[in-house]
């Protein structure tokens, strides 16, 4: 009984010296991930750089998230180079383009019966087709009485300016039509008054009439936008946005503050638009590739 205990001892101790001085077949295949010119073609073994039939290739993804093919036959294999993912190249020069435009919301709105803003005026500079940084220069203005209200609000013609960029969401196109999305950020200083508000007292049956003298105030807000542009003839073009904005910054007031703010509007809305005509001066001669169809 001894005998045969130590018979399978010695068995099973040569079996686990024996497993592990055979090398694992799996630890000594290695793939090494290559990109040949041709996709299905060996770069590693000269005498098969001929094409292989593709069909017998079967696909697998490594490591990588690379589609590697492996020959059915010889177990020969190959990274799919044509299924590698590349970001897309821009088709526009870098200095593509200078834009002029003119905002004509304002006056619109004006003529709708609107009692602030004048207009303003902006240009743009479009890289790639992609990127466009742009600047905005106006005048803002108001007189209002609001309907039932019992004052007047005056802010004389004050400058503004809006620094920022839009982003083409369709740089690779044609840059005639574009779906815009950007960012400005406004500033102004400009004064305002109340000349009259009357108070009317229940108890006495009286009135009387006070006002506010002329206020001096500085504001920051953010904008925004998102909009879209389309040709109308030649280098001639419009465009519409809807722009939501913010107040960032606004000097402190005795009285309160500003029921205006020139390029802004009024303070108790968040949203507004803009409708501007614009001219657009080509700074490089861009060849738009076409994709032609096959002759057959």
């Amino acid at each position: 009984m001894r005998t045969l205990l130590r018979n399978i001892m010695i068995s099973l101790g040569a079996m686990i010296m024996l497993a592990m001085a055979v090398p694992d077949a799996t630890a000594q295949r290695r793939v090494t991930p290559v990109t040949p010119s041709d996709p299905v073609t060996n770069p590693k073994r000269p005498e098969t750089t001929k094409k292989i039939d593709r069909s017998r290739l079967a696909e697998i993804t490594d490591a990588q998230g690379n589609i590697v093919l492996v020959d059915t036959v010889t177990g020969t294999e190959f990274i799919d180079s044509t299924a590698i993912k590349t970001v897309p190249k821009m088709q526009y020069p870098l200095w593509h383009a200078v834009v002029a435009g003119v905002n004509l919301w304002d006056p619109l709105m004006r003529a709708f019966g609107q009692k602030y803003g004048l207009f303003d005026v902006w240009a743009e500079l479009s890289i790639h087709n992609r990127y466009k940084p742009i600047i905005e220069l106006g005048l803002g203005t108001i007189n209002d009485t609001p309907s039932g209200g019992n004052y007047t609000f005056k802010s004389p013609v004050a400058p503004y300016f809006k620094l920022g960029a839009n982003y083409n969401f369709f740089y690779n196109s044609n840059p005639d039509y574009q779906l815009l999305g950007g960012l400005r950020l406004g500033f102004t200083h400009y004064n305002y008054e109340i000349p009259h508000f009357s108070l009317s007292g229940d108890y006495w049956d009286e009135s009387s009439s006070l006002s506010i003298p002329k206020q001096s105030s500085t504001a920051a807000y953010l904008e925004i936008v998102f909009g879209i542009k389309v040709k109308i003839a030649g280098p001639i073009s419009m465009g519409w946005n809807i722009k939501y904005h913010s107040i960032l910054h606004e000097s402190k007031a005795e009285y309160g503050q500003s029921m205006y703010i020139p390029g802004y509007g009024k303070r108790n809305s968040s949203i507004t638009g803009g409708f501007s005509i614009m001219y657009t001066i080509p700074l490089n001669k861009t060849i738009v590739p076409v994709v032609e169809s096959e002759k057959k």
